[in-house]
């Protein structure tokens, strides 16, 4: 008989590797119990676009859905991504941060949408490690 096993969260967010150990830290001390994590170039990038790119990401959610039942999905974007062509594009780390807000909002309304039944949470992480909650 397989025992069932749950997790408290499911982790979207970018494969970059200077944000990592201020994501494992993060995560570890909110989650103690363990969290699943999606890790795609952009983090939310491709949920908030919509279309074919954003199933991968939709179908591991369900994965890790149906498989560990999370109940928060937690989106974390970060400064300087280079899948949005880095930091070079906005005015200021304001900016940057204003608009992965906006990103993550899209992708927070896909995964409301599919996932109801789960929270949803948006955090900005800086180079620096400073984490702010954003959606």
């Amino acid at each position: 008989m397989t025992e069932q096993h749950t997790c408290k969260a499911l982790a979207i967010h970018c494969i970059d590797f200077r944000i990592q150990r201020f994501l494992n830290k993060y995560l570890d001390d909110r989650f103690p119990g363990g969290y699943d994590r999606v890790a795609a170039a952009g983090g939310a990038k491709y949920l908030a676009e919509g279309g074919q790119n954003g199933d991968f990401e939709l179908e591991e959610c369900g994965v890790s859905y149906k498989l560990h039942h999370p109940t928060a999905l937690v989106l974390i974007q970060h400064e300087d991504c280079g899948a949005y062509g880095g930091s070079k594009k906005f005015v200021d780390l304001e900016a940057e941060k204003a608009f992965q807000k906006q990103e993550m909002e899209k992708a927070a309304a896909v995964l409301r949408e599919k996932f109801p039944q789960c929270a949803v949470e948006g955090y900005f992480v800086e180079l620096s490690g400073n984490l702010t909650s954003v959606v």
